[in-house]
């Protein structure tokens, strides 16, 4: 029986994504209820992609670096995390078939 390990790497670039997903995500709605108020919010929700992606930009021109340097720079750590985590397993790289 094969079994699978879980990956210290893996867990904490998945654990990365999610905090700079939920970051972006809470910086975004609190500027949406800030500038629009609760239709702010609604649309903000709906829109959660753009959402995580463009409210630390938004916050950034407000003067407030942090948000940003969380959402993306967690977000690329987590990511090279995760690469590292799958190139490292068995059987990444070239296949050799005679």
């Amino acid at each position: 029986m094969l079994r699978s390990r879980i990956s210290p790497l893996r867990v904490l670039g998945y654990a990365g994504c999610a905090v700079a997903a939920l970051t972006g995500l809470d910086v975004g709605l609190r500027l949406a209820a800030e500038a629009a108020g609760v239709w702010g919010v609604i649309a903000a929700s709906v829109l959660f992609p753009a959402t995580i992606a463009a409210a630390p930009l938004y916050a950034l021109t407000w003067g407030q670096w942090l948000p940003a340097a969380v959402v993306y720079g967690g977000g690329l750590t987590a990511g090279l995390l995760l690469a590292r985590c799958e190139r490292s397993r068995p059987g990444y790289g070239p296949t050799v078939v005679p």
